[in-house]
């Protein structure tokens, strides 16, 4: 099975089925692998297993919340490069900065499909 010179390897990570299963669908229409993860902690197993090119993430979820996950991986040698978007359904003023300082792009629910395929086309021009 060949692969793409473009299609990238995404991970999505998100306690809400429903959204794992849109993106997973829209994703893969683009030509993409997507892994899903259910929580941060399933999401920080996957990282360490597939080094996905890119992460999807929410921010409230049972084991780790999304903010844990992306600090452990901005401040570890081997992830740090990942791309990451944040894709949650809070509407907290801060949220946006907070993902600024940390380097990661920010988005929130509900999913407009085509500002998140534009996101996802930026992170890998990164």
């Amino acid at each position: 099975m060949s692969t793409a010179p473009d299609q990238k390897k995404i991970l999505v990570v998100d306690d809400d089925k429903a959204v794992t299963a849109l993106l997973e669908g829209l994703l893969s229409g683009q030509g993409h692998t997507v892994l899903v993860a259910n929580d941060g902690l399933d999401g920080m197993v996957q990282v360490r297993k597939h080094v996905p090119d890119l992460i999807i993430l929410d921010v409230m979820m049972p084991e780790i919340n999304g903010y844990d996950v992306c600090s452990n991986l901005k401040f570890d040698e081997r992830f740090k490069h990942i791309p990451i978007i944040i894709l949650t359904s809070r509407d907290q003023e801060l949220d946006p900065r907070i993902g600024k300082l940390m380097g990661i792009s920010y988005m929130q629910k509900p999913i407009d499909s085509k500002v998140l395929l534009e996101k996802v086309q930026n992170a890998f021009k990164k």
